[in-house]
């Protein structure tokens, strides 16, 4: 779920979550791209889904009944921020490989929905 920032009101200055599971996990990747410093991120899965390695050697979540991904929420993103991540995962070209999708996940004992990249169709079929 989103949230106001108490610096700015705004609607553009609201704040999303994202869970990843692959390289953004690592808080100075992520912090580099988005050129500030990040709140601890929180343990997290994603049921129903499954990483495979792409023919380039990284991870692309694909869905998969009976599985699930672990990795980390990022907390109180704005939609500059996941611009640029956007763009670093590719969501901008034109052969996709990942999308930016709203997913339920688990932290703790509850649900949450937030963001997450997903292996596009185009991708999934490619793979087979």
């Amino acid at each position: 779920m989103a949230s106001r920032s108490k610096f700015c009101s705004h609607v553009l200055c609201y704040r999303m979550n994202l869970f990843v599971y692959g390289t953004l996990k690592d808080r100075g990747m992520i912090q580099s791209l988005l050129k500030r410093p990040l709140t601890d991120p929180s343990p997290a899965v994603m049921p129903e889904c499954t990483t495979v390695t792409s023919k380039w050697g990284y991870l692309v979540m694909i869905p998969e009944v009976n599985s699930q991904v672990e990795g980390v929420v990022w907390h109180e993103l704005t939609v500059e921020d996941l611009a640029v991540l956007d763009r670093y995962e590719g969501c901008h070209v034109k052969t996709l490989v990942y999308q930016r999708e709203k997913r339920k996940i688990i932290i703790g004992d509850s649900a949450e929905q937030v963001w997450a990249y997903f292996g596009t169709a185009t991708f999934l079929t490619q793979m087979r």
